[in-house]
């Protein structure tokens, strides 16, 4: 939704204003507030931040990077699975719950 910049600058001059004519410290804060938010809002529209996320690409990591990220390969355990039931003396089943 565009809103003119006129109609903003009006709203802010409108709360300044107000804010010279406050009597409470708490209320020219927040009237500061608003003149603030209305003031985002202009740079806002005038400028469009556009985010770009840049995945590294796989040539900017180093052996020794991905060494260290990764850790000895040589040394990792790999966990029974499922399909490979352990069997003990004491197990009496299939369950976890069967003792």
């Amino acid at each position: 939704m565009d809103i003119p910049i006129s109609k903003l600058l009006s709203k802010m001059e409108a709360e300044l204003t107000k804010a010279k004519n406050s009597q409470s410290e708490k209320d020219r804060r927040e009237r500061i507030v608003v003149i603030q938010s209305l003031c985002e809002l202009i740079l806002d529209e005038k400028s469009p931040q556009v985010q770009t996320i840049t995945s590294p690409s796989s040539s900017s990591i180093s052996p020794a990077e991905l060494q260290k990220m990764m850790g000895n390969m040589a040394t990792v355990v790999k966990n029974p699975s499922s399909s490979e039931a352990r069997k003990e003396d004491d197990a009496n089943g299939d369950s976890l719950f069967d003792f």
